[in-house]
């Protein structure tokens, strides 16, 4: 590593976690105010505030890998994944739905689950198993994860994986990064037939990737315990707040 790079490492990771909160909320504030989507043409101010929340999954998704990595109990951290996508899935299909009575409460999941999927894939891939086998397994939790609908589907597990395994191989990681989140784009691309939204997401996408691969200084943060916690509440409640603004206030 260069002397240059080295200087560039400033931000610990909490310091990132917060950075990507904060477009991640505006973005899902906007995303979920009704009826601005049949704004024709939709305003470029309100689709950049929109699609900044992008910022964040790259984020987390590297620093689940990293949390992995780290951790003392890798069964202890899969548990409390999945704990707070339960209780993330009540407010997140509020603010989707505007109840909890659709069948969208079990087939349409929150990133949580993506985010513990996630874990279960490189447990997967770091037990004794066959190459073959660790395969197998892992297109069965990336079928799972498409059959939910969780958010990213196939895509979050894999980037995780990619981060978790070329960890050590800047290049190799950047490779796989880039390739899942063109392909996810692309397939988004023929979906919605949205040139401006494509172009608006691989900019966040790159941005947040040269965050913690460029800025990263590999340091926890002052308060280590506190910003866990924090994180780990943060999501559910601001989709409470959304969802109380959106139905009881607008």
């Amino acid at each position: 590593m260069t002397e240059k790079s080295q200087k560039l490492k400033i931000l610990n990771r909490d310091a990132i976690k917060y950075l990507a909160i904060i477009p991640m909320a505006i973005g899902h504030f906007f995303s979920y105010v009704p009826d601005w989507e049949t704004l024709s043409p939709v305003p470029l101010w309100l689709k950049l505030l929109t699609q900044m929340s992008l910022l964040a999954p790259p984020i987390f998704f590297f620093f689940i890998a990293e949390g992995f990595h780290y951790t003392h109990s890798r069964k202890s951290y899969a548990i409390r994944l999945l704990i707070f996508a339960v209780i993330t899935q009540f407010p997140f299909c509020l603010a989707n739905n505007g109840t909890l009575l659709t069948t969208e409460f079990f087939t349409n999941l929150n990133i949580f689950f993506t985010l513990f999927l996630g874990v279960i894939t490189l447990t997967i891939w770091e037990k004794d198993y066959s190459l073959k086998k660790k395969i197998i397994l892992i297109v069965l939790v990336d079928i799972a994860s498409l059959l939910l609908f969780c958010e990213w589907m196939i895509f979050g597990p894999v980037i995780i994986l990619g981060f978790h395994i070329f960890r050590d191989n800047p290049k190799k990681r950047l490779i796989w990064f880039g390739s899942c989140i063109l392909l996810h784009q692309l397939i988004e691309l023929v979906l919605v037939l949205d040139v401006l939204n494509f172009f608006l997401n691989v900019t966040f996408f790159a941005l947040s990737y040269l965050c913690v691969t460029t800025f990263y200084n590999g340091k926890k943060g002052n308060h280590p315990v506190f910003a866990k916690w924090f994180f780990y509440l943060f999501y559910p409640l601001h989709l409470v707040v959304i969802w109380v603004v959106k139905y009881f206030v607008i």
